[in-house]
């Protein structure tokens, strides 16, 4: 007697939690991708074996990254041509990725900003007109350019109109 049947839904979801590519799943399967994203409308079980599926993907990729991380891989040397030994190369970047994920309060990169005002002092924030020291004539010329530029000139039209 022959292997026993395995449904085109397992044989889907077997091959996606190996390859975590949808194309690659559904070629294993002998599927269209088509077919597993109408599972996914129309079947809640399937679903949740699905995010199941997903899951065991990123359970593989994770592993892979830990291993390159922390035993590295073989690359070959090369002397004059020929083949003379290897040596094992470990991934910082992988490292570094494995570390934000586990720990991110202590390895993420964090971004701090600070401003102050002259001599490293506070910011003085009150409103400051920009016309101050404008003649009427001087204003009424400003308040004409801007009234015929494209831009929105809202934020000093009131301190120009109100100036005088």
């Amino acid at each position: 007697m022959g292997k026993p049947k395995i449904s085109k839904k397992k044989a889907f979801l077997a091959a996606f939690s190996k390859t975590g590519n949808v194309t690659r799943a559904a070629e294993i399967a002998k599927i269209t991708r088509r077919q597993h994203y109408r599972w996914l409308e129309k079947e809640p079980a399937y679903v949740a074996d699905f995010k199941e599926a997903e899951e065991e993907a990123a359970d593989r990729l994770e592993a892979e990254a830990r291993r390159r991380a922390e035993k590295g891989t073989l690359k070959p040397v090369f002397y004059k041509g020929q083949r003379c030994g290897s040596i094992r190369e470990y991934s910082d970047t992988l490292l570094i990725f494995l570390l934000n994920g586990a720990r991110p309060d202590k390895y993420k990169k964090r971004v701090v900003s600070e401003q102050s005002g002259p001599g490293g002092g506070p910011i003085d924030v009150r409103y400051t007109s920009r016309t101050a020291g404008l003649s009427a004539e001087e204003r009424e010329a400003l308040l004409a350019e801007l009234r015929q530029d494209d831009d929105d000139p809202a934020d000093i039209l009131p301190e120009l109109e109100g100036a005088d």
